[in-house]
């Protein structure tokens, strides 16, 4: 599989003070870890060019409450999609578009999910995670980074956090480091930040509120049993 090297593009100086980001995450699956256990030539061929291509996602930060949500494909301007109202100058992020949220401070979670058409809303507490930070560094773009590991959900975790940008935040659910996590690498899938915005106006952020009620236990369960049948339907595909 290809290496990709990615640049941190920083739009605006960022004041260490500032605490409204927008920052951009491409993810990427990482293939050869998902499809371990597959041994048709064609079936990794098929998965393989659906899985390589990346998906863009935003995370909105203000004042430890964040929201992580997919970018929309129409709406990249090079604000990343914000919209001000210049009378209140204030933004109003994820309003009826879902997403990922944390709140720091209430120690809040809130996830609208979907497992194959069903809609689930993933209400809980912020995991506390256990990251080990050691002394290893190295630049990723124009920031100096540090590497922490963890292992969450059963998952072996490599983060490269920055003090540089210090808001306890990251992709998707992960969190809790001394500095905004720059690149993660996880078993089945690595996340880079492209772009870091310090934002103009401050966010007002929605919580997402659709879909089934359920809690962090009840949706990994589904979501396993959901994996496990896909890859056995692999797997019979493949001949095996």
């Amino acid at each position: 599989m290809k290496n990709y090297f990615y640049v941190i593009a920083v739009m605006i100086g960022f004041n260490a003070n500032a605490q409204s980001l927008t920052i951009r995450y491409e993810e990427r699956a990482n293939i050869e870890n998902q499809l371990k256990n597959v041994t048709d030539p064609e079936t990794i061929k098929r998965v393989s060019a659906h899985l390589s291509k990346p998906t863009n996602y935003l995370l909105y930060y203000d004042n430890g409450v964040s929201l992580y949500i997919a970018e929309p494909v129409s709406d990249k301007n090079e604000e990343l999609g914000l919209k001000e109202n210049d009378q209140a100058k204030k933004v109003e992020i994820g309003k009826n578009n879902g997403g990922l949220y944390k709140n720091q401070k209430t120690n809040e979670y809130l996830h609208e999910a979907d497992i194959l058409g069903k809609k689930f809303l993933v209400a809980d507490q912020l995991s506390k995670y256990a990251w080990t930070i050691t002394d290893e560094g190295k630049t990723i773009g124009t920031y100096k980074v540090k590497k922490a590991t963890a292992k969450i959900n059963g998952e072996n975790i490599i983060a490269w956090y920055t003090p540089e940008v210090s808001i306890q935040d990251g992709p998707k659910d992960y969190y809790g480091l001394p500095g905004l996590i720059i690149e993660l690498v996880g078993e089945k899938k690595t996340y880079h930040a492209v772009k870091v915005l310090t934002n103009k106006s401050r966010l007002t952020i929605n919580k997402p509120s659709k879909g089934e009620k359920v809690n962090k236990e009840k949706y990994n369960k589904i979501l396993n049993e959901k994996v496990n049948e896909f890859e056995e339907g692999i797997g019979d595909a493949s001949g095996n």
